[in-house]
């Protein structure tokens, strides 16, 4: 019987790097994305690279956004403990690494239009990956386009736009707001909370300061 000896397969050299280019990415735990990507701007405590050895409380709390297990997180701190940039963290991980429409709700409509000049303009520009996906010509004001994903920014005074909108992702900023965990609050507090507790969402984040708390 004649032996036949088949002749190795060889690759095209285009499968390769086809192949390295439909590979998922490799999703980064929020805090390990902050540390590559994150830029503190000049007016912050704390300008330069985020670095987690700062504030090491946050780093569990961010990387819990990143758990299929886990829902809706509520953060009850003091004042300057980072709480707001832990949020702008997870944010700016969302964006980069697992888009979905988004809500981010403040207190009020103007303390979210000055949020967006004073903190996530300057996010933005100084985070390379979040540069690179932002359509500043089709966004407005309170309505930022990353690619196919939109961040929606609106005050807990707009009820009528927070029902209104399909979202994936919620984050309330209360940090600036008293609120009392025996229920006894403010009514803009209150309302933030009715907001979080009610969501049909796939995942929150809810940053509030205790009163009393320093």
């Amino acid at each position: 019987m004649k032996r036949y000896r088949a002749k190795p397969y060889e690759v095209p050299g285009w499968i390769m790097p086809a192949v390295a280019a439909l590979r998922p990415r490799k999703r980064l735990p929020v805090s390990q994305w902050a540390e590559e990507n994150r830029i503190l701007p000049d007016g912050n405590s704390i300008p330069g690279p985020w670095r987690n050895r700062v504030t090491p409380y946050l780093t569990e709390i961010m990387d819990t956004f990143n758990s299929e297990s886990v829902e809706k997180i509520i953060f009850v701190k003091p004042t300057q403990v980072g709480g707001t940039s832990a949020m702008e963290n997870m944010l700016g991980s969302l964006i980069d690494q697992d888009p979905g429409p988004t809500m981010v709700v403040y207190p009020s409509d103007d303390l979210a239009e000055r949020t967006v000049d004073a903190k996530l303009d300057p996010m933005i520009r100084r985070c390379k990956p979040l540069a690179a996906l932002y359509q500043k010509t089709d966004s407005k004001k309170l309505q930022l386009k990353f690619g196919a994903m939109t961040v929606y920014l609106n005050g807990a005074n707009s009820p009528a736009d927070l029902s209104s909108t399909n979202i994936r992702y919620l984050f309330l900023d209360a940090g600036s707001c008293p609120f009392q965990i025996s229920g006894k609050a403010g009514r803009q507090p209150l309302i933030i909370f009715k907001i979080f507790q009610d969501a049909d969402i796939y995942r929150g984040f809810f940053n509030i300061r205790q009163s009393g708390l320093a």
